[in-house]
């Protein structure tokens, strides 16, 4: 296995400056990707969020409705 000292100590000015341009453009890349994860997280997030409010909702008003019946039939 080769020492990275020993490659860089071999490069040029401009091969380290290239090698540097490469790996912020590969950090921008995987930055940005991570960035339309966690939109795409937070839109399920929310998704979920509602559908969970409309289950409980739902919930609440089939309570009332049975309660009400049950007060019509007594």
């Amino acid at each position: 296995m080769s020492d990275p000292k020993d490659e860089t100590a071999a490069q040029t000015p401009e091969e380290i400056q290239a090698d540097i341009e490469r790996t912020r453009a590969d950090l921008a890349d995987t930055v940005g990707q991570l960035g339309e994860r966690l939109e795409e997280r937070k839109q399920q997030a929310k998704t979920g969020a509602t559908y969970a409010g409309a289950a409980v909702g739902a919930l609440v008003a089939v309570i009332v409705l049975v309660k009400i019946v049950k007060r019509i039939r007594s």
